[in-house]
């Protein structure tokens, strides 16, 4: 019975490589202008306004501002300080003070207490959209770093696309152990979710897009009924993303060397607590799903390498070489994700040990859910 749950699981890993749409793929990306092979960047057509939430972002915000001031194109930066208990709020100020007399201009907007029913994040979010009047829109994290060119090139893609959404998925920290185990797995398992191929094409029904760094018309924003219309919205980006093409909008998700994560994960108990704040989300709070998930994932990650170990102790080729079919297979898909982490090949094998702890913490999310825990994050609660 071992055997066939692994030849099984060896079919479904050639199936995901024989996919026509490349699910394991790292080909949809975006690069800054300037790299090699690409003109330098120049000025953009439309004006840009950056619009940054920041919510205890101290260790990071003065980077990721600095980031922002010297790409083309940029009208002016907006930082809501979603109530701050760090010093966010003081790092900015000082900037905007600095800065006085040098453009772009740097905005700080002191957040107001979220309404019923609205996010923290999302509330912030509006009070600065309020205050924009550019054609476009950047959303960004205050975690989040651009490489010199990185935005001309995010405008260039979405005017020669004819786009209404362009989206990256930040290249993740990747120093740490925990950070090397996990983080590339992270984005394995949401492009598996939302393969970027389909999300990217009309007419497929998938949408979605990284909330980190997001390009989009100021005009559709208020069209859509702006972050108001999905205010409770855990989710946010992939709301957002579905939204647009609900109104008949074109979007586009990839991944970027010039986006990159600032937010450390120096242990593994700070990576399973972000998994865990949407993991259900993700699911619709379906203990169907949830089920169907659980039996899937231990079949596709578990069963390879435990056939493989079986197979030895018990001296049994057959398990052996069914069970180390498939964890090649399985290490094959993710390989390309590994290294456009900047890491050796050497982690591509310990992906189902990634998966497994992704599971607990899903797991660990729908107990929350039923409990009544609900989601946290930065010191806020959000009830189910």
């Amino acid at each position: 019975m071992v055997t066939g749950l692994a030849l099984v699981a060896a079919a479904l890993w050639l199936v995901v490589l024989l996919l026509p749409w490349r699910p394991w793929s790292t080909r949809e990306r975006i690069e800054p202008l300037g790299r090699v092979g690409q003109r330098p960047g120049g000025a953009t057509t439309r004006s840009v306004t950056v619009l940054i939430p920041a919510r205890n972002e101290a260790a990071t915000i003065r980077q990721t501002l600095a980031s922002v001031v010297d790409q083309p194109g940029v009208a002016a930066v907006v930082v809501v300080d979603d109530q701050s208990q760090d010093d966010t709020a003081a790092i900015v100020a000082a900037m905007v003070a600095s800065m006085a007399t040098v453009a772009p201009a740097i905005r700080l907007i002191s957040g107001r207490p979220a309404p019923a029913g609205w996010s923290g994040k999302l509330w912030a979010q509006q009070q600065g959209l309020d205050e924009i009047d550019s054609p476009l829109v950047l959303l960004m994290d205050a975690d989040i770093r651009l490489a010199p060119g990185m935005l001309p090139s995010l405008v260039e893609k979405l005017e020669r696309d004819r786009l209404d959404q362009v989206s990256v998925m930040a290249r993740l920290p990747a120093s740490s152990w925990p950070e090397k185990l996990m983080l590339p797995a992270f984005v394995f398992f949401f492009k598996q979710i939302y393969p970027f191929a389909w999300v990217n094409r009309d007419d497929r029904p998938f949408a979605a897009a990284a909330g980190g760094c997001v390009l989009v018309p100021r005009e559709l924003l208020e069209k859509i009924g702006a972050f108001g219309a999905w205010k409770d919205a855990l989710i946010d980006d992939c709301e957002l993303a579905s939204r647009i093409r609900a109104a008949g909008g074109r979007i586009w998700l990839g991944l970027s060397h010039g986006v990159e994560s600032m937010r450390r994960h120096p242990d593994l108990a700070s990576i399973l607590e972000t998994v865990r704040r949407t993991a259900y989300t993700q699911l619709r709070h379906s203990l169907p799903l949830l089920l169907a998930v659980l039996l899937l994932m231990l079949l596709v990650f578990a069963v390879p390498p435990l056939a493989a170990i079986l197979g030895l102790v018990r001296v049994d080729p057959a398990l052996v070489v069914s069970g180390l079919a498939g964890w090649l297979l399985m290490s094959l898909a993710f390989l390309p994700q590994v290294r456009f982490s900047g890491l050796g090949a050497k982690w591509a094998p310990a992906l189902p040990l990634s998966a497994m702890l992704f599971l607990v913490a899903t797991v660990d999310s729908a107990v929350r859910h039923h409990f009544g825990a609900g989601a946290g994050w930065k010191g806020r609660r959000y009830q189910r």
